[in-house]
């Protein structure tokens, strides 16, 4: 089994590829912000570029493939932006020389134009498409989408999984360790707001004298009745064995994070097995979570068959007292 990762922009990045070699399917990594900004806070370096061009020849060593992402949830004035548009793909056209496989997009407006200009590129639907029936991955297939990313709500459903897998003839990504608890309510906005840059506004923040999300969305709601956290869609090392069949591509959340934090992830999900803190194995903003809960057992929820115990959860922790055994 392999793994997607996110390229760290990290010199010793590459040191990790030559260890995991063997197990790793993909990276993923972002455009140039001169060609597509992406408004997240990472600060591309100058030769941003350059390393792009030395990441996919280095992968091609090892035979890994390479995924240019574009997820942002909006794109304000440039949706639909027919200059916009033509820069992206002429750069697509222009890494197809350093071998280039893919592009992750959550708009699919771009898709057949892309596919018309550049016509031996794969295209993977962003889990922030928000894929989750039978009939929205009919859709996708329509629009010559090949591999679909299911959302993160539907992670742990199997039998609608394999629904899609079937109707649909493509190949499935799962995405492993995200945070964002299911159904969440202000997912949304939240994505919305990180789409357009303004999470990390400075002058928002003097204004607020603290950041809006973190303060009083998802974060809060752990703090009144921390079973939440179970409701992060996370499929673990140890479950990994229900989607063996079901699923062709494994996309680990590693955006913002060290290597050496990748390493612990990746050596956790090549062996199928994490005996240390659940926490350990989530994405950086669980950071959040940690004010209000600290430490799960991984091996304890092995031994209460975690995964086969969630499948029966009525998701209403006000009805619901199961969770509690888990702590």
């Amino acid at each position: 089994m392999k793994f997607s990762i996110w390229y760290n922009e990290q010199q010793s990045f590459f040191d990790l590829l030559e260890k995991y070699k063997n197990n790793i399917s993909t990276v993923y990594f972002a455009a140039p912000d001169n060609i597509w900004p992406s408004w997240r806070s990472i600060v591309q370096d100058k030769d941003y570029e350059n390393q792009i061009k030395k990441l996919i020849t280095k992968c091609i060593e090892y035979w890994i493939w390479t995924i240019l992402t574009y997820n942002a949830t909006t794109e304000g004035r440039w949706t639909w932006d027919k200059d916009h548009m033509l820069n992206l793909i002429s750069y697509i056209k222009k890494l197809q020389w350093y071998w280039l496989e893919s592009v992750s997009l959550t708009n699919l407006l771009y898709v057949k134009f892309i596919k018309k200009a550049v016509s031996w590129i794969k295209i993977y639907s962003s889990v922030n498409c928000y894929l989750k029936t039978v009939e929205q991955a009919l859709y996708f297939k329509k629009l010559w989408v090949d591999v679909l990313t299911i959302d993160r709500d539907i992670n742990r459903d199997t039998k609608l999984i394999n629904q899609i897998k079937k109707r649909s003839w493509l190949d499935i990504q799962l995405m492993l360790n995200e945070w964002c608890i299911k159904n969440c309510p202000f997912r949304h906005t939240h994505f919305n707001i990180i789409a357009n840059g303004i999470e990390d506004n400075i002058s928002n923040q003097k204004k607020w004298k603290y950041n809006l999300i973190e303060r009083f969305s998802c974060t809060p709601m752990l703090a009144d009745n921390k079973r939440i956290i179970f409701r992060m869609p996370i499929i673990r090392p140890e479950d990994l064995k229900y989607f063996d069949w079901l699923v062709d591509y494994y996309k680990l959340v590693t955006r913002w994070l060290s290597t050496e934090k990748i390493d612990i992830f990746l050596k956790s999900y090549t062996q199928w097995f994490h005996n240390w803190n659940l926490l350990d194995i989530l994405d950086m903003s669980i950071i959040d979570y940690q004010l209000y809960v600290d430490y799960i057992d991984n091996d304890k929820l092995t031994k209460l068959w975690f995964f086969e115990d969630l499948q029966k959860c009525p998701w209403d922790c006000d009805s619901c007292n199961n969770c509690d055994k888990y702590f």
